[in-house]
């Protein structure tokens, strides 16, 4: 038996046998940099995204970003892999307690892809209902509060009613620039 069938034994008798999820935290902004890594390595990961809306110059601006900044998720067997992804570029460490990586339950990993959509996007959007308080965040009426009335459109638009030197003044609006008051 030659070196090279030596080695192809090796590697053989060394393949993962059961494989978890785990959290594997990535240095800032290096989320998909670590996935391209570990895919080319042959290990599976998760990394859900959301999309945030900025208004920015008078326009609403979408971008997407991970859903846990700075984390990921690995499906790995922490005996085979472990090394290999804690040195892989732009990773920080495989989250755990000191006596090492904790996995985590697979119910996790099947929750968080059931509301998943195009694009690995998961869809987080809140519904506001008749009555409910909302704070303005962004635009000319930043920090109002007001009532929400309804739905306009499809697009994002809505409507709400602020009060206004004791008027309440109906207002149309992107649901993307209002939050729930607690």
């Amino acid at each position: 038996m030659n070196h090279k069938d030596q080695i192809g034994k090796l590697n053989q008798m060394k393949q993962p046998s059961s494989r978890l999820w785990y959290v594997i935290q990535t240095k800032p902004a290096n989320e998909h940099r670590v996935e391209r890594n570990l895919i080319n390595q042959g290990i599976e990961t998760f990394l859900p995204l959301i999309e945030v809306h900025h208004y920015i110059n008078g326009k609403i601006v979408t971008k997407t970003k991970p859903l846990f900044p700075n984390y990921l998720f690995g499906k790995l067997d922490i005996e085979f892999h472990y090394f290999q992804v804690k040195y892989t570029r732009g990773v920080n460490k495989v989250l755990g307690f000191a006596d090492g990586p904790i996995p985590i339950s697979e119910k996790v990993i099947e929750m968080i892809r059931e509301r998943v959509g195009e694009g690995n996007v998961v869809r987080l959007e809140e519904e506001f209902k008749e009555g409910d308080q909302v704070q303005i965040c962004s635009g000319v009426f930043k920090d109002l509060i007001g009532v929400f009335q309804k739905k306009i459109s499809d697009q994002g638009r809505v409507r709400i009613l602020l009060g206004m030197l004791g008027v309440e003044v109906p207002v149309q609006i992107s649901k993307w620039q209002l939050k729930k008051v607690a």
